[in-house]
């Protein structure tokens, strides 16, 4: 047995963990921190945790301990394009912002869309120490085999991922009805879309076109031109009405970028539709007045929508209106960012600072943190199925996350991700991960130098 004192909840009260077998046995709470005799049992660090003995306490310093996060949205980039990143730093840089498991998006090269992709990407990851699971790809390629994959007990998936706006190579499939027909009636697997509209999006290409090729930071504002809102709404509107009227079984809309994507989610769900969202901190944090410093280095799909939308977008987030908290980690290195609007690869890393930008979120939507911790923990466990993770609670795996509320300055020197940098370097940022635990191991201290110990 193994406790931890000296631990503080959200809401002040004082914590006690007690942990056995790397899981939570009980959980003690009380108006102060309860007096310890450190000459009756073995007392140690927070930074020596990765080799307790049985019968240890752990003093956690008096920082804030919180269930570890669960980021439901990741790019990997391994295999085939591990410049960008790979198992390894993906894990480190996770347990660096408090979070120990990931499920892995399919753009991958080859994209994760056969039995044999899924079975060479998880022997890559299973390497890394961090716990994942996939989401399966569909195209035209394989849309007649992603039923049976779906249920193949052998496949780390979580659910299917329909790019419904095209994004990379071969993965965009916008046929529902046949959708529909293929997948399988039971086996709990969600089906996630990236919502826009293609059809629009090509459109806005040919009128903005002579300007794709411009490199200054300004120019980089077209790509939210091309990828309007109204392409987001569009597609949104269709995914919903298919799923209330057609699939009538979950599905879960990532990403969203506009007030009204989460409006029409919230409409569906009146009318019995099974649908979830989730947000990534860029999009509550950046708005289309930042291409002029960042220019592409802010560049994603979805890309950036106006100061008025993104205000917008926050009140709803701190009224509570959006399911989920994640990244859209999707690192790409300096050499290729910097290039023109057309060039430009999209996306931007963002896992290595999940804790401490969910709470840059929470005080700036009014979400009150306990509700923000929920939609990274106990939300994101629920829609992978995960039935012992994501809470502070007898029976749950001890993945645990202690945060300090000292101000803390982004730096891009000190990114563990393979990338090297962050659009939100300079930030201060109002907490920082001290130490991250996964199953009762620690994975991560601030003291070694962001390194973990997996």
């Amino acid at each position: 047995m193994v406790r931890i004192i000296n631990a503080k909840q959200i809401d002040g009260q004082w914590l006690e963990l007690s942990l056995q077998g790397g899981r939570v046995d009980a959980v003690q709470t009380s108006a102060a921190p309860p007096p310890v005799n450190p000459e009756s049992v073995p007392m140690t660090s927070v930074g020596d945790f990765a080799a307790l003995a049985p019968n240890t306490l752990v003093d956690a310093g008096g920082y804030t301990l919180v269930p570890a996060a669960i980021d439901v949205h990741v790019h990997s980039r391994d295999p085939g394009l591990t410049h960008k990143e790979d198992w390894q730093t993906l894990a480190r840089a996770a347990w660096h912002g408090g979070v120990i498991a990931v499920a892995d998006m399919p753009n991958t090269n080859p994209p994760t869309m056969t039995r044999e992709s899924v079975l060479v990407k998880a022997e890559r990851a299973r390497a890394s120490g961090i716990e994942f699971s996939f989401f399966l790809g569909v195209g035209l390629g394989n849309i007649h085999q992603i039923s049976g994959l779906l249920v193949d007990p052998e496949l780390p998936l979580c659910g299917l991922k329909v790019f419904y706006g095209r994004t990379t190579g071969e993965l965009l499939y916008d046929d529902l009805e046949t959708l529909a027909r293929v997948l399988p009636e039971h086996g709990g697997k969600v089906v996630v879309f990236h919502s826009e509209d293609q059809c629009m999006i090509d459109c806005n290409h040919q009128q903005y076109a002579r300007r794709l090729h411009e490199k200054d930071n300004a120019a980089f504002a077209v790509h939210s031109a091309i990828r309007s809102s109204e392409a987001a709404h569009l597609s949104t509107r269709t995914i919903l009405e298919w799923a209330r009227t057609v699939y009538k079984r979950p599905i879960h809309i990532a990403h969203v970028s506009t007030a009204l994507e989460v409006e029409l989610v919230a409409e569906a769900r009146a009318r019995g539709v099974q649908v979830t969202c989730e947000v990534a901190p860029h999009h509550l944090l950046f708005s289309t007045a930042d291409y002029e410093r960042l220019g592409p280095l802010v560049k994603m799909n979805p890309p950036l929508r106006s100061l008025a939308e993104v205000e917008a977008l926050n009140r709803l987030v701190g009224q509570g209106a959006v399911d989920i908290f994640a990244t859209d980690h999707a690192p790409h290195l300096l050499s290729e960012k910097y290039s023109d609007v057309a060039h430009s690869p999209s996306g931007v890393p963002g896992v290595e600072l999940f804790y401490q930008l969910l709470i840059a979120v929470s005080r700036r939507t009014g979400l009150p943190l306990a509700q923000a911790v929920r939609m990274a923990t106990e939300a994101p466990a629920a829609l992978l199925g995960w039935r012992h993770k994501g809470r502070l609670a007898p029976g749950y795996d001890a993945d645990l996350v202690l945060l300090s509320d000292e101000e803390h300055t982004v730096q891009s020197t000190d990114v563990v991700s393979k990338c090297g940098w962050t659009p939100y370097a300079g930030w201060h940022l109002p907490s920082d991960v001290v130490a991250t635990w996964n199953v009762g191991r620690q994975v991560y201290c601030r003291e070694k130098s962001g390194h973990g110990v997996g």
